[in-house]
């Protein structure tokens, strides 16, 4: 976490007002102002929409120049409705989220859980990411969301805050992989996302969208050494303030705890992400250098 105490403090007294308005509207006003927010970002940002713009170019060949802006104008507003979701579902209760949801697939969590090795939930930046742990909690028990501590501590504060509620937990990924794995031998519910890039040190290259991508082998590591089955969940939003969460069938590792096997279990995650990714491609984080070597 970087140390910048006078920034970060002035940064925290920024959002205060904003966050306090945000849960002053009503839940679908809240996502309606997010949205323009993030038209606004859109027309300011033209870094970021050339990186989307990039992204796009090469994951779908098939879009014209025309509809690949109309695309990233609508990834901006997505996301800066899901950030202001975020920020306003904070005032739920466990009963709000349950008329809020419609959970489908809840018979492929109980699958997983059946096999009796731990859960080792499985997600990317897409959607509402942030509400679907929620649903695991209703349905089964505590998840623990495992992620990068945000670098401004008061926000990390918040960000703890927000998740952290209805008995699941954080866990900063740096030096949790033990934490990981007796998490999982107790029969606990982990957590991951696994679509961002990370380091060339960290990862291994599988294709996501026909191009090779730095990925994180942790998932498929965790699954082959407890045999812990993977079971893909995704959050997203629905009209009205409310949500949709779709569990799909568990990936069950199987196989020798090599490189090999964990190369294609890697492939066989971002797969599932990718398919899900194309049914609403305006709804995936395209912002980010994810492919950028």
């Amino acid at each position: 976490m970087k140390r910048a105490p006078l920034r970060h403090g002035l940064e925290h007294a920024l959002f205060l007002p904003f966050q306090g308005l945000i849960r002053a509207l009503p839940h679908a006003a809240s996502r309606a102002l997010g949205a323009r927010l993030g038209a606004l970002a859109h027309a300011a940002d033209r870094r970021r929409r050339r990186i989307a713009d990039e992204n796009l170019r090469h994951a779908l060949p098939e879009l014209d120049a025309a509809a690949r802006s109309r695309l990233v104008a609508a990834c901006f507003r997505h996301f800066g409705a899901a950030f202001a979701d975020t920020l306003s579902a904070g005032r739920f209760t466990l009963s709000d989220y349950c008329h809020r949801g419609e959970v489908h697939g809840l018979d492929h969590l109980a699958e997983a859980e059946a096999a009796g090795r731990g859960v080792i939930v499985l997600s990317a930046h897409f959607g509402n990411w942030e509400a679907a742990p929620f649903y695991v909690a209703i349905a089964a028990g505590p998840l623990v969301v495992v992620g990068r501590a945000a670098d401004n501590p008061h926000f990390d504060r918040v960000v703890r805050e927000l998740r952290c509620r209805f008995g699941n937990q954080m866990l900063d990924k740096r030096g949790a992989v033990r934490e990981m794995f007796r998490r999982l031998r107790e029969r606990g519910r982990i957590g991951l996302l696994i679509d961002q890039r990370v380091r060339p040190e960290e990862a291994i290259d599988v294709p996501f969208f026909g191009r090779p991508a730095w990925t994180s082998p942790i998932v498929a590591r965790l699954a082959l050494k407890t045999g812990a089955p993977i079971l893909p969940l995704f959050g997203d939003h629905l009209p009205g303030g409310r949500y949709r969460i779709d569990v799909l069938p568990p990936i069950v590792p199987a196989g020798r705890d090599d490189a090999a096997t964990t190369l294609e279990l890697t492939r066989r995650c971002l797969e599932v992400c990718e398919q899900v990714v194309r049914r609403a491609p305006e709804r995936w984080l395209w912002l980010h250098r994810r492919w950028k070597r």
